[in-house]
């Protein structure tokens, strides 16, 4: 069986073929990205640029075939017609199919699992619990991709990593690993991140874990506020779990409601 894509409509009737099946540009992996993927230089070897539809239909068998070139299509219904042969002749089928493209949703994903705790500084160990933080993310677009992290304690006070310093959970994982591509910078009122432009999201690669262990998460992050520098008489922590959808700055904000800084 042949099939041929005859026509695109979107739920008003309009013809919207030009749309569906313009050529773009879209960037892709040609491999694999791991942690061993530790610079720009080894990132970008494994990044592609090609040309891409973002709906076509395969003429052997008829199979609809999206690709990631649809994030350039308008969100919206859309409803294709076909032309089918095969040895006893020809049939033309209108409102073959159709396909409903939603948005991407939310720029940014916090996975579940978050909480807060104390623990020893030499073993890793958890100590004591804390009340889970609340995490708000603010997406600005169309500025330098980097990812921003601020800690307010329970009185709003912003804590001062340029200051005071930051450290992480003992045998776990920061940003720092994840996004080994620039410098890590402290500010008095956070901790920075740039990051480099990349197909589908970020981070490009899960936590492979310490010693072959993966601590939680698949982009999981520990940052620690040392034990010098908040009330509870111990280090602690937060465990965040999350990915960055699209290009430009994510300020992520934790707000403790049971440690002050000092």
């Amino acid at each position: 069986m042949t099939v041929i894509l005859k026509k695109v409509v979107d739920a008003n009737g309009n013809d919207v073929d030009s749309v569906l099946r313009k050529t773009d540009s879209i960037m892709g992996f040609t491999g694999s990205v791991s942690y061993l993927d530790s610079t720009l230089t080894l990132l970008n070897a494994k990044l592609a640029t090609t040309a891409a539809q973002p709906l076509s239909v395969n003429p052997v068998g008829g199979r609809i075939q999206l690709t990631p070139a649809t994030q350039y299509v308008p969100t919206g219904t859309y409803t294709i017609d076909v032309q089918v042969t095969n040895a006893r002749g020809t049939e033309y089928i209108p409102n073959a199919c159709q396909i409903i493209i939603n948005g991407s949703g939310s720029v940014d994903t916090v996975y579940g699992g978050t909480y807060a705790g104390t623990f020893d500084p030499a073993s890793g160990t958890y100590l004591n619990g804390l009340n889970t933080p609340t995490i708000s993310v603010q997406y600005t677009p169309n500025v330098p991709n980097k990812i921003v992290y601020k800690f307010i304690d329970k009185n709003g006070l912003v804590y001062n990593p340029l200051a005071d310093g930051i450290t992480v959970r003992t045998d776990r994982w920061t940003m720092k690993q994840f996004d080994p591509y620039y410098p890590e910078v402290l500010t008095d009122t956070s901790v920075e991140y740039q990051f480099p432009v990349v197909p589908n999201q970020f981070p490009v690669f899960i936590n492979p874990g310490v010693n072959g262990v993966i601590p939680r998460g698949n982009y999981g992050v520990f940052p620690a506020i040392p034990q010098a520098h908040n009330d509870s008489g111990y280090p602690i922590f937060v465990f965040l779990d999350m990915s960055f959808f699209a290009q430009g700055q994510f300020e992520i904000t934790i707000n403790w409601s049971d440690v002050a800084w000092q």
